[in-house]
């Protein structure tokens, strides 16, 4: 046998052994991943909120004495910056708060009083009477004693609140309830604030020590693809959440405003949730009309088809017009792609994962995309060469 079959069967060898071990050990294997996984929690909890700060950050630092920088500028400009990012994300978790939760609370309470009367005052309707199919009456007036118990929407309320904390979809409400279940997530997520704030207040030489790790341990053909595919996925990631959190935005001001012309109740909180549910990618336009619709009934039926056709007739506006022109060509990936994206990302991790998947899909598209490109022109020079020549 030759030296050339005897690597090639050494290298078979040790990977059939391999996939052996992983096989007969994976439960250990599992459990050591899962160990590893809960020391490093702060730190991907961090490196996620340092993220999220530095756009922000980043923004204050154009406009930080942008015309003039003079030297007390230069020395305060991270310190000044990171303050401002973390007291905007903190201004603006408060005024959701206080716009949401109190009147949340207050619909709910009119939901539950209401509901029974509504499906009573249904029932002897005489329009419903007279148009609704017999099966469709009949399967409700066998649920009538339970439909007009108070006691039955509290129930509903309690059991749709249940769900809620424990997330979508089988993995997703597995790892939100795992995460909720235990005291030490509020002493990871304390730590990764603290380790976000450290970092963003040493960001320029961190970013120095590892530009040095990566000159000196790796080689310059690894080296630039490395930074390469990172300037790749970042400038995805920070595209696609300032056009997103923008899109959002505009799509709540705009559903705002259509309430507060047409007079619909609950306008700041459900322009609120409608602004918090569009950066969850295909399905929080549709969540948000869903739960507003159902909020809206509960104080008029006339006023929540009103609502839903006004919201509809917004999205339809805002995905046409606006949603190509702020977060399309940011993003730059087809329907397709995002789709299987939120639908995969959805399955996986939840709603975290939905909204994660789609500008990593979409960097790893757009490089795809990139790549077969320089290919073709490659190979189109090469053909032509020979042309050339002649």
């Amino acid at each position: 046998m030759t030296k050339q079959g005897r690597k090639v069967l050494l290298s078979l060898a040790l990977t059939v052994f391999g996939v052996f071990l992983l096989i007969h050990y994976w439960t250990s294997i599992a459990g050591w991943i899962g160990e590893i996984y809960k020391a490093i929690l702060p730190c991907l909890i961090g490196a996620v909120i340092a993220y999220l700060i530095n756009i922000l950050m980043r923004f204050y630092e154009r406009h930080y004495f942008a015309k003039k920088n003079p030297p007390f500028a230069q020395k305060t400009r991270t310190g000044v910056c990171l303050c401002c990012a973390i007291l905007t994300i903190l201004l603006v978790i408060a005024g959701i708060i206080v716009l949401i939760v109190p009147q949340l609370i207050n619909c709910v309470k009119l939901i539950v009083q209401q509901a029974p009367k509504g499906v009573e005052a249904l029932l002897k309707n005489d329009f419903v009477v007279k148009y609704l199919p017999a099966n469709v009456y009949d399967w409700l007036a066998n649920w009538r004693e339970k439909l007009t118990d108070t006691a039955f929407w509290s129930d509903i309320v309690t059991k749709a609140t249940a769900f809620l904390k424990t997330g979508f979809g089988s993995a997703g409400s597995k790892i939100t309830s795992a995460l909720s279940s235990t005291a030490s997530t509020i002493g990871s997520v304390v730590i990764g604030i603290v380790f976000a704030v450290y970092y963003l207040a040493c960001r320029p030489s961190i970013h120095r020590n590892v530009r040095r790790l990566a000159d000196n341990y790796l080689r310059e053909g690894v080296r630039e693809k490395v930074f390469h595919y990172a300037a790749v996925f970042n400038d995805c990631f920070h595209k696609y959440i300032v056009a997103q959190c923008l899109e959002a935005l505009i799509l709540g001001s705009l559903c705002l405003v259509g309430m507060l012309i047409l007079k619909l109740p609950y306008a700041p909180m459900i322009s609120a949730m409608v602004t918090l549910m569009a950066l969850i990618p295909i399905v929080g336009a549709t969540i948000s009309a869903v739960i507003g619709t159902v909020m809206i009934l509960a104080v008029s039926p006339v006023q929540a088809i009103i609502f839903f056709c006004m919201l509809m007739v917004v999205q339809v506006i805002e995905g046409n017009l606006i949603f190509p022109k702020v977060v399309g060509k940011s993003v730059g990936a087809p329907g397709l792609i995002v789709f299987a994206a939120v639908t995969v990302g959805g399955s996986l991790f939840g709603i975290p994962g939905m909204m994660v998947s789609v500008p990593a899909a979409t960097a790893v598209f757009n490089e795809l995309r990139a790549d077969m490109t320089k290919r073709e022109t490659e190979k189109a020079a090469a053909a032509a060469q020979p042309e050339t020549d002649k």
